[in-house]
């Protein structure tokens, strides 16, 4: 005789697991207070999105379909600045790659081809300069539109937009310091007025890269002074250009890993909106 069995489903509440959202919210109160260690937090945050992402349920989203859409959005104008400001520091890294070689060559050459190397590094920190001027407008205009809401990821997630623009920021006005330019042009001044306007609204910056391109800019505007090249100058040129160029390309790196974390956690969230397109 046929025994049957009847299986009753229980069906529970659909819930973004709280452990994420702690962790979330843990690393947001670390990163103000840590603009070293901006990137790297950055990119354990949208790490942290993206498992959060994955783990919760595309049913609790739904309701909020319109503020995850611009969302994406807003992800790809992030990813734009990242890989601009990628490109910035792989310009700068250059930059100094052939200045860097070309005062190991100066035992082969006279003074004026080290001045030409050092006139050419300065213009090309000048161009630098121009292009940091207009990200920093660019991010001055950037935010994702601030809604009240109960749901505690879309809070976190605005903390999360918020804390990006003001983390790549810190990164351009750590690059943006003055060089040598005894006749500055209109676009200089221009320059000069929006990062010191943007200095002025988002506070003092200081970070361990911003101190290597203090040295080395004032002892690029000393050099390009100096009547005679003496071999201690050379020397203290060729120090500060090696902690510059470290610090360059441990940037580089963070923002290569961030630009990989940030592309991951969209990829995450477009997953879950397909799910009800």
């Amino acid at each position: 005789m046929a025994t049957s069995y009847h299986i009753r489903s229980c069906s529970l509440p659909a819930r973004i697991h709280p452990h994420g959202l702690n962790q979330i919210l843990q690393l947001l109160n670390k990163l103000p207070a840590d603009n070293n260690n901006s990137l790297s937090l950055l990119s354990h945050l949208y790490d942290s999105v993206s498992h959060l992402f994955d783990d919760s349920p595309s049913s609790l989203l739904l309701p909020h379909h319109s503020f995850f859409t611009n969302l994406l959005d807003l992800s790809l104008l992030h990813l734009d600045l990242c890989s601009k400001l990628r490109d910035i520091t792989c310009r700068i890294k250059d930059g100094l790659r052939d200045l860097r070689s070309a005062f190991r060559r100066k035992r082969h050459s006279g003074d004026s081809t080290i001045r030409c190397h050092v006139k050419a590094f300065i213009r090309s920190r000048k161009s630098v300069h121009k292009d940091i001027a207009k990200l920093l407008l660019v991010l001055k205009q950037t935010g994702l539109t601030s809604t009240e809401s109960a749901h505690p990821l879309i809070t976190l997630l605005q903390q999360v937009c918020s804390q990006t623009c003001h983390s790549f920021r810190t990164v351009l006005m750590s690059l943006s310091t003055a060089v040598p330019n005894p006749r500055p042009s209109k676009w200089a001044l221009v320059t000069k007025l929006v990062i010191k306007n943007v200095a002025s609204t988002s506070g003092q910056v200081r970070t361990g890269h911003r101190n290597e391109f203090q040295m080395m800019d004032e002892e690029l505007r000393r050099f390009s002074l100096a009547e005679e090249i003496k071999k201690d100058r050379i020397k203290s040129m060729m120090t500060n250009l090696d902690n510059v160029y470290v610090a360059v390309e441990d940037l580089e790196e963070s923002l290569e890993r961030l630009y990989r974390r940030m592309i991951q956690a969209r990829v995450s969230l477009l997953n879950i909106l397909s799910l009800h397109l």
